[in-house]
């Protein structure tokens, strides 16, 4: 399994999957290889190992974002992957170029390659990058479409607009992320926070309008308090903004937790989890807190894939992208303990449906039918 970052060095929602489904299979009797980008070859579970890769370099800008050249370098760094060591080779969509020559590699070898979508952006590149950025990354991303032995996203969103731009109508499989179902351990702690954020702080999660919306009930005497896990370039600009709005008493930032554990400690400890961000190739976030029973506030956009786990008025709210419709729909749980409970009912439920066991099993079927193409 192959990508630029490896938890727990790094925390995002990819390199999250690829461990716990790395360890997943791993329980079956299988034996994984994590390479990527990483100082450590320490394993993290029996049957898994660590293979770092040679030009080790951080993998985003000061801005958050992954720049062509650090792109370009992955992929002249998986050229040292030995790829007749394996099997089936996975790897992720994200950063693009290195699927070329892990392709190529592949088919020297004749081995069966697997690529994995997250998003798949299309026109978004004009509003990420804009300019001839745009025009060569959506190019990029339309070839690396047609790369695979075996085409599977982990939402029906990307599903559909990668199947939509492959020449070869095969299927692409829906195969979500996962989560391991230990909410017991974490149900019966105080609710110490009125809402809860995780994950990188990045211009794209919209935190503004999170903190625009405590801000809107402080001002209506409706005090809640907000806990924001995790770190990012925008971090800086945020904490000025709780200062403009004077809401440094109802918001805290802890910045990146030790462990996976303390994160999810941090979830359970609210009553309301919020996702406004304008793009979510899955969503761990809101699935970490159906878990643990948190029901779900996110905003509407066509580019978010939150919605196909958490239901509109099911297991949270689907709302406008405007502060003030967050701050309602907080309220609205806060205020409703009816409503509260059949919804943190209808999280639990959901997450199972999200069970590693069951989803390592789609992949292990995939992995053992597949054949080199």
């Amino acid at each position: 399994m192959i990508y630029d970052c490896i938890y727990p060095e790094s925390i995002g929602g990819v390199e999250q999957r690829n461990y716990q489904l790395a360890i997943a299979l791993a329980k079956k009797g299988h034996s994984v290889t994590l390479a990527g980008w990483t100082k450590s070859k320490q394993s993290p579970f029996p049957g898994v190992s660590v293979q770092p890769l040679p030009f080790f370099s951080k993998v985003y800008t000061r801005e958050g974002k992954r720049s062509l050249w650090r792109s370009l370098k992955f992929a002249f760094s998986v050229c040292f992957v030995k790829m007749k060591a394996f099997d089936v080779v996975e790897t992720a969509n994200i950063p693009y170029t290195h699927i070329f020559p892990i392709t190529f590699l592949c088919a020297l070898h004749s081995k069966p390659l697997v690529v994995t979508w997250y998003e798949y952006w299309g026109e978004y590149w004009r509003h990420y990058a804009g300019g001839f950025f745009a025009f060569f990354y959506r190019l990029t991303e339309s070839l690396c479409a047609q790369l695979g032995a075996s085409v599977n996203a982990t939402c029906s969103l990307t599903a559909k607009r990668v199947k939509a731009v492959r020449i070869k109508r095969d299927e692409v499989k829906v195969i979500p992320c996962g989560i391991w179902q230990n909410s017991q351990d974490f149900l019966d702690l105080e609710k110490r926070n009125t809402v809860v954020y995780a994950g990188r702080l990045i211009r794209e999660k919209r935190l503004d309008l999170l903190i625009r919306a405590v801000g809107l009930l402080k001002k209506e005497n409706k005090k809640v308090s907000l806990v924001i896990v995790g770190e990012g370039p925008e971090r800086q600009r945020l904490e000025g903004m709780v200062s403009a709005l004077q809401v440094e008493e109802e918001v805290n930032f802890v910045g990146r937790l030790a462990s996976h554990t303390d994160v999810l400690e941090q979830i359970a400890c609210s009553k309301v989890a919020v996702q406004p961000s304008i793009r979510e190739g899955f969503g761990i976030f809101p699935l970490e807190a159906l878990m643990v029973g948190v029901p779900v506030v996110y905003c509407e956009s066509g580019e978010s894939a939150v919605g196909d786990i958490v239901r509109h008025e099911k297991e949270g709210f689907c709302v406008r992208a405007d502060a003030g419709a967050i701050a309602i729909a907080i309220i609205k749980l806060l205020n409703d303990n009816k409503l509260w409970q059949c919804m943190s009912s209808h999280a639990k439920k959901r997450a199972k449906e999200y069970d590693w066991e069951q989803i390592s099993l789609k992949v292990e079927n995939i992995f053992n039918g597949i054949k080199y193409k």
